[in-house]
């Protein structure tokens, strides 16, 4: 027998009651429960009554131990400088890098590849002519006698999520010789979505792919094991946590209908949605809890969005600041050291209960109003984002939320650059889902209302 034996267990209704007589007729509801983006109450106790037919218990969700690749994206605008570029994130630290962009003939693949070992790395292409790259990247291993089974790398494109973006459609493309597809669920993200929606429109993308891969005559093996899943994350620190977390429960409960469970391979890329040009070393804090919730949640590797993207380039300064925030996470807060640091946790468990059951209702809304494509194409998924951030919005113009350096303690000693704002390309089929500067918007609406 402990000490604790002695005790009766306080109930949860029994601390809802102390905590409404500690208010003296003040409302619970309206002083102590807040809501989430997506609607979910948040109460202020929570206790071990809240795992109660927990999810996590169901799916387990751990993993030997946290792992992650520290990954630098780099665009291929010119060959020699992205060589330069990811050499040098190599020996500041990362090990993985993501190429973005068109390689246009074998001798570019080579000069791009120059002095990078493959072989210990995680290795990326985005690229909008994959098959391209696969056919370049075949020809370079085998020149240099590389055993393909020993290196660890993909070659993707995400066909409906750039069609989502821009507007324009690719008709042709064909899902059987790629060696990996990807889900950018971080569009919804940067556009706006709240974490259900970003949950729920990834899994209706996946499978849209998953429709057309088997429809080509891929196995439903092979084609969930070819999948991507790029997340966005956000600075809503527990729901981010909670938010992948779901993902994967998610996934499981997706992959069990095709009797093939298999875990999902994220990736995961601090929004650029609320990175601020106003104050803009705050963004290193941002992105530093951006980075803890994508990490505790379980990505399977991480980028960070240099503090000074908003309205310029990156440079070498400010891309080994995002690198060393990694670093740092690793090597002083030792969270690689952990196994499903989130487990147990009863407000994040719980959370990611309802994120799952809030994602699983709206993801069957859609596949039974037509799926995936219907519902860009009728912009009905484009038309909700654009509500969620529209209200997030008016939240942050009227005060009731706060982006430090923006509408709360303004620097008002800085010259603030503007932020640089994506335009719309002009497009023949659906109205584009674009990314969305929120910063930039509510100096916008501030400055219209004192006009």
């Amino acid at each position: 027998m402990t000490l604790f034996d002695e005790f009766d267990g306080v109930k949860h209704q029994q601390w809802i009651e102390k905590i409404t007589s500690d208010l003296k007729g003040k409302d619970f509801n309206e002083n102590l429960i807040s809501k989430t983006e997506d609607g979910f109450d948040i109460q202020p106790i929570y206790n071990s009554e809240n795992l109660a037919n927990n999810l996590s218990n169901s799916y387990s969700l751990e993993k030997e131990k946290t792992q992650w690749e520290i990954q630098e994206q780099i665009s291929i605008d010119n060959i020699k400088e992205a060589n330069r570029l990811a050499i040098h994130a190599l020996k500041g630290g990362a090990n993985s890098i993501q190429f973005n962009g068109e390689i246009k003939s074998q001798q570019e693949m080579n000069l791009l590849l120059d002095g990078i070992m493959i072989n210990i790395i995680h290795l990326h292409f985005y690229s909008p002519n994959p098959i391209n790259i696969q056919n370049y990247f075949d020809s370079y291993i085998q020149s240099n006698s590389i055993n393909p089974r020993e290196l660890n790398y993909t070659i993707s494109y995400d066909y409906f999520g750039e069609y989502l973006t821009s507007g324009n459609k690719n008709k042709s493309f064909s899902l059987k010789p790629l060696h990996t597809f990807s889900v950018n669920g971080f569009n919804y993200t940067n556009s706006g979505a709240t974490a259900t929606q970003e949950l729920a429109y990834s899994l209706n993308q996946a499978l849209a792919y998953i429709n057309k891969a088997t429809d080509e005559g891929l196995s439903i093996d092979t084609s969930l094991g070819k999948l991507k899943f790029n997340l966005g994350v956000s600075s809503n620190y527990f729901v981010e946590i909670a938010k992948i977390r779901a993902f994967k429960i998610l996934w499981k409960l997706v992959s069990k209908e095709y009797d093939c469970e298999m875990p999902p391979y994220i990736h995961s890329q601090t929004t650029s949605y609320n990175i601020t040009a106003p104050d803009a070393q705050t963004n290193i804090l941002r992105t530093t809890t951006e980075a803890m919730s994508a990490i505790i949640g379980g990505c399977n590797s991480l980028s960070i969005t240099p503090f000074n993207s908003a309205y310029e380039k990156p440079s070498d300064f400010t891309n080994r600041v995002a690198r060393n925030i990694q670093i740092l996470l690793k090597e002083e807060a030792y969270l690689d050291k952990v196994t499903e640091a989130a487990k147990g946790a009863y407000y994040i468990e719980e959370l990611t209960d309802k994120l799952v059951i809030g994602a699983l209702d709206l993801f069957k809304k859609i596949e039974a109003s037509g799926g995936f494509l219907i519902n860009i194409e009728n912009s009905s998924i484009q038309s909700s984002i654009k509500n969620s951030h529209a209200k997030r919005l008016a939240d942050y113009s009227n005060n009731s939320k706060t982006l430090l350096g923006v509408n709360k303690h303004p620097n008002k000693m800085e010259t603030t650059p503007k932020a640089i704002i994506p335009t719309k390309e002009n497009n023949t089929f659906i109205d584009p889902l674009t990314p969305i500067n929120l910063a930039q918007e509510i100096i916008n609406q501030k400055a219209l209302a004192n006009a």
